[in-house]
């Protein structure tokens, strides 16, 4: 496992490379799930990866058995001169999903790059949208497209909800599709809720009764607020897709 990156290393000259972030309880959460789409992209982008799918799976399997690792983020970072794997905690606690998120609107419009379709390490627009909206008081912000639709957090996928029907921007938009979002999909489809992918004006979020993020560490996570649009963080059908996770 590779510690250091050479200034000659595609990711130190250019932040190219690729990550996956992974929920660790007792065992990897949607392990496999996670390799696939980072080998999608391995593919989709051309980069220069030598080992395969099965190499890393059984690394992570290993690191995480020697390490006797457990309630942790685990980071699998891959680039032109190797990979590497590094640990966190994970910060979500039940004070916070009682609490729900708070969201503001990016200062940062996306235009349609094939890159937000993937989980690179170029991720300086995330991190630079998520200190705006902590410096603001809020958990996290929201891109937006040069259309004002509604895109995705910094780093969680976002859904709306009106009466009995779940909405999320198109999986076609410039988005990384997260492993949650695909299991919030699911979910809806075995319980016969309905989930429409279409696109959200940022002028009509007024219209939702309830809004929730998702990603692989938080799980669904309620939100009670965008900006000055007050939502109903205690609705029930993100009762029930939290049951079914």
């Amino acid at each position: 496992m590779k510690n250091n990156v050479s200034f000659n290393s595609t990711l130190a000259k250019f932040g190219m490379g690729l990550f996956e972030t992974i929920k660790v309880t007792d065992y990897p959460l949607d392990l496999d799930l996670h390799l696939d789409r980072l080998f999608n992209s391995i593919q989709e982008l051309s980069l220069n990866i030598d080992e395969n799918k099965e190499f890393y799976k059984k690394t992570i399997l290993e690191y995480i058995k020697t390490n006797n690792i457990k309630n942790k983020a685990l980071r699998l970072t891959v680039f032109d001169e190797g990979y590497n794997i590094s640990l966190r905690d994970i910060t979500y606690n039940e004070d916070t999903y009682k609490k729900g998120f708070s969201l503001c609107i990016s200062p940062i419009k996306r235009g349609d790059s094939i890159i937000y379709r993937h989980k690179t390490t170029n991720y300086y627009e995330s991190m630079y949208s998520k200190h705006y909206a902590t410096d603001r008081g809020f958990d996290d912000a929201i891109f937006l497209d040069s259309f004002s639709n509604i895109l995705e957090c910094s780093m969680s996928n976002i859904f709306f909800i009106k009466e009995d029907t779940i909405y999320t921007p198109k999986s076609s938009s410039p988005i990384l599709n997260g492993i949650m979002k695909l299991r919030v999909k699911e979910i809806c489809k075995n319980l016969n809720i309905n989930l429409t992918e279409c696109d959200i004006k940022v002028s009509c979020i007024d219209e939702f009764e309830s809004v929730f993020v998702t990603n692989s560490l938080m799980g669904i996570m309620p939100v009670t607020n965008i900006e000055k649009n007050i939502y109903d963080k205690n609705n029930e059908l993100i009762k029930i897709l939290k049951e079914n996770l």
